[in-house]
């Protein structure tokens, strides 16, 4: 047995300890998900495998607390209706770049996966990870104040989704332009970051669908779209910063994964879009996985 083959539990335990501290530190707990993931539904490089362990099990040195195997505890199915409360809750308005679902999708496939993990502690520290999804800094946006106020269904030139694969198609279709976060006058705007959670945002909606909540999905899609516009607004002159050519073309290079990274996303980023890039069309899948790689050239 590898080193991957134990992600599946300790992810679902570093997400619902670290979730328990911030809806941030979950991050670290779905990255081992997302690497377990990789692992066991693509045909990867070996190359690749060892990367995903090497950043793995950098995050587990991290934060080696939120690791700590469970102790015996009882699990209880009925438990699971807590975490779909709580995707439900993050269903009903955008919040903190569609986290709720990204987090809590992968939690809740992994709980189907590990019904045994499906315990009192482990399942309370997800649940108050997504409670705080569901709260955001209102300001989160160029020049918005608050978009909390804003509605959700007006056209705002974003087409209306038919379809899981039209929202992915459009996740992808924003990373045309790809600048690094910044901080300006004080406030840090997630350029970068908000595309990237475009791209897994759209893969959990896609994912719940898949796993039979079709009413969930639905009503998280209407979220997506209205994401996809504000992840639009942004100052003229980051164009001058923008990733034109990134390191490199495929998600799958040896260059990406040699390296080692303190960043969570670095594994759950490749995770939803090599997902998600199975379904679009082949035409389409080699600039969709292009730019994509101007997202992954500047995870650190």
């Amino acid at each position: 047995m590898r080193k991957l083959d134990s992600y599946l539990e300790l992810g679902l335990l570093g997400m619902s300890r670290g979730g328990q501290l911030s809806w941030f530190n979950g991050h670290f707990g779905a990255a081992l998900l997302a690497g377990y993931y990789l692992y066991k539904e693509h045909k990867l490089p070996e190359y690749v495998l060892e990367g995903i362990e090497r950043t793995g099990e950098h995050y587990r040195e991290m934060y080696p607390d939120w690791f700590v195997p469970l102790e015996k505890e009882e699990s209880d199915s009925a438990l699971l209706e807590l975490v779909l409360s709580g995707l439900a809750k993050n269903t009903e308005q955008l919040t903190a770049s569609g986290h709720g679902l990204a987090l809590g999708v992968l939690a809740l496939k992994a709980l189907h996966d590990a019904p045994h993990m499906r315990t009192k502690s482990v399942i309370a520290g997800i649940v108050q990870m997504l409670e705080r999804t569901a709260e955001d800094r209102p300001d989160r946006y160029w020049g918005i104040d608050n978009y909390l106020e804003l509605s959700i269904e007006e056209d705002r030139g974003i087409p209306t989704y038919q379809s899981t694969l039209d929202m992915a198609k459009q996740a992808f279709a924003e990373l045309h332009l790809v600048a690094p976060d910044q901080i300006i006058d004080g406030k840090k705007y997630f350029f970068r970051g908000e595309l990237e959670h475009g791209i897994t945002h759209a893969q959990a909606l896609k994912e719940l669908d898949r796993l039979g909540y079709t009413d969930l999905a639905k009503a998280g899609m209407k979220n997506h779209r209205f994401q996809m516009f504000l992840n639009r607004q942004k100052p003229h002159f980051i164009e001058e910063k923008q990733v034109r050519t990134p390191a490199f073309s495929t998600i799958l290079a040896p260059e990406y994964w040699e390296k080692r990274y303190d960043d969570p996303h670095a594994l759950k980023v490749p995770y939803a879009a090599w997902d998600l890039l199975r379904f679009v069309p082949s035409q389409e899948r080699a600039v969709s996985e292009y730019d994509t790689c101007k997202i992954l050239s500047l995870m650190q």
